[in-house]
């Protein structure tokens, strides 16, 4: 049996209790919102969460919707494909768009795409652009985050969006989430949270260092380092630039 002399831990959410979030809770909310709405119906989500992409995927399967990603994101579930037990389709899934941007001439000419990410994949078969989407928007569900919001121009319809990321925690975080917020007004979207954090809560954290039983526990990437006291008599405060042996 393991005796860790040290445990090093995040506490990003130390200061908060447990909660109902799972991921099958953000399945079954953010699935009832997409049927819901008889327009459009944008995601925004970390893509490098694979979970989030599957549930997502599933919803826009079992909604009767493609599931629209960038180009950017095909390099991403390229890359996810190979490994069977991630269990993800490739970007070329028959339930897959690749949403081609505008760039340069605004004409989705060939010539208009410098980034090897959009050229190397011009020539798949599952290729949509905004207008298209506008034409039917009930038929999909857009992965699309506030950075490229301008897309929404062409795409011209209302519908629900979901917000499928942390709130904000500082000023800069707050400043960007009401400035999300007045453009969703503006094209007529509805907000719509649901996320499950992958940060341990505070409760569940105190299980754990009970568990592990470490000699030594240090707690980095926290905002609130003085709370682990109250879990642990073992606790180190980190100072910047200082070493700790063991």
């Amino acid at each position: 049996e393991a005796k860790p002399i040290a445990m090093i831990t995040e506490g990003t959410r130390i200061n908060t209790g447990k909660t109902d979030e799972t991921e099958p809770k953000v399945f079954a909310d953010s699935k009832k919102e997409v049927l819901k709405t008889r327009e459009l119906a944008i995601a925004d989500f970390n893509f490098k969460d694979v979970d989030r992409f599957r549930t997502f995927y599933n919803i826009a399967k079992e909604s009767g919707r493609k599931l629209v990603i960038s180009f950017r994101h095909a390099c991403f579930l390229e890359r996810y494909h190979k490994d069977k037990n991630l269990n993800v389709p490739d970007s070329k899934d028959a339930n897959i768009m690749l949403l081609k941007p505008k760039r340069m001439t605004g004409t989705y000419c060939d010539e208009d795409y410098c980034d090897n990410n959009i050229k190397d994949r011009l020539n798949y078969p599952n290729i949509i652009v905004a207008e298209d989407i506008a034409k039917n928007p009930s038929k999909y569900l857009v992965v699309l985050n506030f950075w490229y919001f301008n897309t929404l121009i062409d795409m011209q319809s209302k519908g629900t969006y979901i917000h499928s990321l942390s709130e904000p925690f500082n000023e800069e975080m707050e400043l960007s989430y009401g400035r999300m917020k007045n453009w969703l007004g503006y094209f007529g979207l509805n907000f719509f949270q649901s996320h499950c954090s992958g940060h341990i809560c505070g409760a569940d954290m105190k299980e754990l260092i009970k568990e592990i039983n470490a000699k030594e526990l240090f707690p980095v990437h926290t905002e609130h380092p003085e709370l682990f006291k109250k879990l642990s008599d073992k606790v180190n405060m980190i100072e910047e630039g200082k070493e700790y042996f063991l």
